[in-house]
């Protein structure tokens, strides 16, 4: 037998090898230890989480000897031969390149035989949102009433394109991605189990630059040791995908929350002469503002998500930057991605997004100045609610009499000033105007 790459080398045969997709196990070996089978499954999610491992380790606990059963044995030959694709009783087949009504015909022409030798008739469509909607037609009655040999599992990443008719008529599982402390402890085994060594930070970045999918880190595992050898660093990992390293991100954070152009610039330049991609420091900008953010908010699922020394490392960067700062370079970096990947000129486009997020801390929101200058009614709504409970009811009074209208048609009463005319009102005060002379800053409406 050749060569095989990890991805496949090392993909789950048993509900218990899978990763990360515990509550699709749950349901999955409690329906079959009860007998609840569902005549057609559908598991939904994005690329690299498990989709058709799941359909193929679904196909064997099915088929299985003495089965259904979802503690099987995958060394069985009718669990190998699934696995293997040599099944007469699992068809697996490609929805994108069997997507037309002939396909579904003959589908259901072979449906009414049973199955040679386990107990169910299994067809596997990965990728079925890819069938024309004429297939979809041709299969609806066999996938309502099918007879009780034949079981269909679909796989698909955009069950959006799914017609609701067909929907209806599966139990659907949706597929999760991976959390990147699940993905480092799998490449872990694996490097362990090939006498790969690797530091722990360039696990950390493999799982990070994955986003969720596992298939996608055991190839950029695999990639590494084509690069590298069995000894893997950090530098090997930021080299090879083109990232910037955890400290330098931090760095050129540091210089964007101090509002330090030139610093920040300088940081870019030296990016640029190793060869570090622009969209990529633009995401990690932003995953790292984000968890500064979510430190601050809920530090708890923030220790949860992050671990502990990357928690530590944050707290150690010194006193945290405000919310609303966070916020505005969060919104700032989501907004020019888009822009940034269709730029001809990324490296451009990325000093400018640079340039543009250390002004940002020049800004400062109207309310904020207001609270500094304890100008009364600056406090927002729930702020007003805590410092101004509400009084208690005082003793009934009698109401006040009514005042006596004019016999002419009094003038009604002017609107209420404007939010804007208020602002320039306040704005154009000769007290306020002085205290302004203490903030070096550009005043936004937010």
């Amino acid at each position: 037998m050749g060569y095989l790459v990890l991805a496949r080398k090392y993909r789950p045969r048993t509900f218990a090898e899978l990763v990360g997709q515990d509550h699709v196990v749950r349901t999955l070996t409690n329906s079959i230890a009860e007998g609840r089978l569902a005549h057609a499954f559908l598991f939904v999610g994005p690329r690299g989480i498990g989709k058709t491992s799941t359909a193929r380790i679904l196909a064997k606990a099915l088929n299985c000897p003495k089965g259904p059963k979802a503690d099987f044995n995958p060394d069985e030959d009718i669990c190998k031969e699934i696995e293997e694709g040599r099944s007469l009783d699992v068809l697996e087949i490609d929805g994108a390149s069997n997507r037309g009504i002939e396909s579904i015909k003959e589908l259901r022409e072979s449906v009414p035989y049973a199955p040679a030798r386990g107990q169910f008739k299994i067809y596997i469509i990965d990728e079925v949102h890819m069938l024309t909607t004429e297939a979809f037609n041709a299969l609806l009655k066999t996938l309502e009433e099918p007879p009780a040999h034949v079981k269909f599992i679909f796989a698909t990443t955009e069950v959006q394109k799914l017609p609701a008719t067909i929907l209806s008529r599966c139990q659907r599982f949706d597929l999760r991605r991976i959390p990147d402390p699940l993905i480092c402890t799998h490449l872990r085994k694996i490097a362990d189990a090939e006498k790969i060594k690797i530091a722990d930070e360039a696990l950390v970045l493999l799982a990070r630059q994955a986003e969720g999918g596992l298939r996608d880190a055991e190839s950029a595992l695999e990639q590494l040791v084509s690069f590298a050898g069995k000894n893997i660093t950090l530098d090997h990992v930021l080299e090879v995908f083109g990232l910037a390293g955890p400290i330098e991100t931090r760095a050129l954070a540091s210089a964007i929350l101090a509002g330090d152009s030139s610093s920040a610039l300088a940081k870019l330049i030296e990016f640029r002469s190793r060869h570090r991609d622009p969209i990529r420091i633009a995401q990690d900008l932003a995953r790292h503002f984000r968890n500064l953010l979510l430190l601050q908010i809920a530090p708890a699922e923030a220790e949860a998500e992050l671990g502990k020394t990357e928690k530590q490392t944050l707290l150690g960067l010194g006193n945290p930057p405000d919310q609303a700062h966070l916020l505005s370079l969060l919104e700032q970096l989501l907004e020019s991605e888009h822009h940034l990947r269709l730029s001809l000129a990324r490296e451009v486009a990325l000093e400018i997004l640079i340039l543009r997020l250390c002004e940002m801390r020049e800004r400062v929101s109207l309310e904020t100045i207001l609270k500094k200058l304890a100008v009364p009614g600056s406090e927002t709504r729930a702020e007003a609610a805590a410092s101004h409970p509400p009084a208690k009811p005082s003793p009934a009074s009698p109401p006040p009499a009514p005042t006596p209208s004019k016999a002419t048609s009094s003038k009604a009463t002017p609107p209420p000033t404007s939010t804007s005319s208020a602002k320039e009102t306040f704005l154009n005060d000769p007290g306020i105007k002085n205290a302004l002379k203490g903030f070096d800053v550009r005043i936004i409406d937010r």
